[in-house]
């Protein structure tokens, strides 16, 4: 938090913190997001969704727009998924991270009616106890879960299967090299960042997409950006522009880095 303050001070940051201490907290990251999406490229590469998909024109979207209750995840960032979902026509979807089932929902509507959405969340009983393991934003998170809220009773709960585990130790060579899209919203410590890009990139095939929530900030969730850029081929990662996501496209020959 401090080296964001540091490369992104000016007034404006000094009367946020003065007038609202709790939202100025991520006032760093939107101001990095803001300078990346103009750059286009620093540490990584910033692009707009029609330059990451440029062959997606005329493709309709389902929105089903519900409270985040916690999750920060504007509209914007769920119509880039529902357009990433919609131009892959995945088979299978998984995700890392379920909370009340929203994105889960969203797969779902704009996935073919065959596909699998796979969406993996906390034990119910082990809950309290990993809480203990993780920063206090995240231990937030797991206190509110309420896992599959948002989506059971819907027409579209039937292509969704509710998967629970700790990602850290779940087993994921069942779905190693078969999964179309997946997407990376788990717990925001480096060690689990890594382990789940690390079991995202084995399971992903190849053309498919790997999406991360909650790139490119600072605070507790630096370590996903960390990790990202630790493991996947060098030049690969792409923050969707004024986003919180990033994505990477599998290639033939691909190989994660090692650090």
């Amino acid at each position: 938090m401090i080296c964001g303050a540091i490369e992104t001070f000016n007034l404006l940051t000094l009367k946020l913190w003065w007038k609202n201490p709790s939202r100025a907290r991520a006032f760093s990251g939107k101001i990095f997001r803001d300078y990346m999406s103009l750059v286009g490229r620093d540490r990584w590469t910033s692009r707009s969704i029609s330059e990451i998909l440029p062959n997606a024109k005329d493709s309709r979207i389902v929105l089903e727009h519900l409270p985040g209750d916690g999750i920060f995840n504007p509209i914007d960032e769920l119509a880039y998924l529902a357009l990433i979902t919609r131009y892959l026509e995945p088979k299978k979807v998984f995700e890392i991270g379920t909370f009340r089932g929203r994105t889960a929902l969203n797969f779902a509507l704009n996935s073919p009616a065959d596909c699998i959405v796979f969406t993996m969340d906390l034990p119910l009983d082990d809950r309290e106890s990993l809480s203990n393991r993780v920063n206090a934003a995240d231990a937030a998170i797991i206190k509110a879960s309420e896992t599959g809220l948002y989506y059971r009773g819907r027409p579209e709960a039937g292509k969704i299967k509710q998967l629970y585990g700790d990602s850290l130790v779940f087993d994921f060579k069942p779905y190693a090299a078969s999964v179309d899209l997946v997407f990376v919203d788990g717990a925001h410590d480096y060690r689990c960042a890594s382990s789940d890009t690390r079991n995202a990139f084995e399971m992903v095939v190849e053309g498919g997409f790997i999406v991360w929530h909650d790139f490119s900030n600072y605070g507790d969730y630096n370590d996903v950006t960390r990790a990202v850029l630790d493991l996947i081929p060098s030049g690969k990662v792409i923050q969707i522009e004024n986003s919180q996501l990033a994505v990477y496209r599998k290639e033939a020959g691909d190989r994660l880095r090692s650090h």
